[in-house]
């Protein structure tokens, strides 16, 4: 008898991967960012919806805006080169994805397998400009049992990552601007300077209880008065 591999699905993917296409969602609403490695058993590109605009734009190199070099070639095989600080097609970026919201059904109705990466979205942590080589596919192995009496290691640990590059920054950035409103006055020591560690703990608690809390949707005003009545 023939029995279908369990497949793990980790928690966090970090690739370095090149940009393939980016641009609005079809409602408007939002970005689309392509990515050329495949999710672990998906034979496509994929496809992240950034929450937060800001993300695509690289994070700040000593404290001075990154000045990253971009290629396009016109149909006519003109071509334009710039530097900017924002992501762009055909950027080679290290990316950290986190395992998000499951996709109970695909596309034609048949129910998804949990499984399997391609069946979550995935929301992008962080994007950093790479010259390494770029990872066309993403493996993922059969999940096996341990040995007899191995300590299970802790499940969903991320890695050391988790909160680089422009994602850390912005933490940082909003930090920073309540504390120079006078909204953090913990964040200010005696002698006028800045208590560092009231700082990061300040920085930490916006990550885990603002900046990294899903996205929900609003309630319309129509599911409001039938909740009423």
């Amino acid at each position: 008898m023939t029995t279908e591999a369990i497949i793990s699905v980790p928690e966090y993917l970090n690739w370095t991967t090149r940009v393939t296409a980016k641009g609005s969602n079809r409602k408007n609403t939002g970005w689309v960012l392509t990515l050329q490695t495949a999710l672990p058993g998906s034979e496509y590109e994929t496809k992240i919806y950034p929450r937060d605009p800001a993300i695509l734009i690289y994070p700040d190199v000593d404290g001075a805006p990154a000045a990253v070099k971009h290629s396009k070639t016109d149909p006519d095989g003109n071509t334009t080169n710039w530097e900017s600080n924002v992501v762009e097609v055909g950027d080679v970026v290290a990316v950290q994805l986190h395992r998000d919201t499951f996709k109970e059904n695909k596309l034609d109705g048949t129910p998804n397998d949990r499984n399997w990466a391609a069946a979550y979205f995935w929301e992008l942590m962080s994007i950093v400009p790479s010259n390494g080589q770029v990872d066309t596919v993403a493996q993922q192995a059969p999940r096996t049992p341990p040995p007899a009496g191995t300590p299970a290691a802790p499940a969903g640990t991320p890695p050391a990552f988790q909160v680089e590059g422009v994602v850390k920054g912005h933490c940082e950035n909003i930090i920073a601007q309540l504390a120079i409103a006078k909204l953090l006055p913990n964040v200010m020591s005696e002698d006028g300077g800045i208590d560092y560690d009231a700082f990061r703990q300040a920085r930490d608690e916006y990550f885990h209880k603002v900046s990294n809390v899903p996205i929900e949707p609003l309630v319309s005003e129509e599911s409001e008065e039938d909740e009423e009545e």
